[in-house]
């Protein structure tokens, strides 16, 4: 993904949110109308921030996630091989050990975590 793009559609006075929609040049339209708008909190969640540019950009920032998301759903939609498999296993009842579906290996790590040494 090289661009993203962003359209504010509401501001609520109530909950000082926006309703945002994002597009990207890899989503099926660069258009954001075509999108389902999302709410972010600016005030919330940048409360020291008063700069609008930086502010824009912190938004445009958060679309790159939905941008995705769109973009794996619309190759979700169009891959029909898939669709033909889960049309297979319409009727079908299935049945799993929880221990045979929980993820073991689910730990998430962070790349600027620290080892704190035990104290004596």
């Amino acid at each position: 993904m090289n661009k993203i793009k962003f359209k504010i559609k509401e501001y609520d006075e109530d909950t000082n949110s926006i309703l945002v929609s994002f597009s990207s040049d890899e989503t099926a339209t660069n258009n954001p109308d075509d999108y389902e708008a999302v709410a972010i909190q600016p005030i919330n969640d940048y409360p020291d921030e008063t700069d609008i540019e930086v502010l824009k950009k912190k938004i445009a920032e958060q679309g790159i996630g939905m941008a995705d998301l769109y973009k794996r759903q619309e190759d979700a939609k169009a891959n029909i091989t898939m669709q033909n498999k889960w049309k297979a296993l319409v009727g079908q009842t299935f049945e799993y050990n929880v221990s045979d579906v929980q993820s073991l290996n689910s730990e998430v790590s962070y790349t600027n975590e620290i080892e704190v040494p035990p104290s004596e």
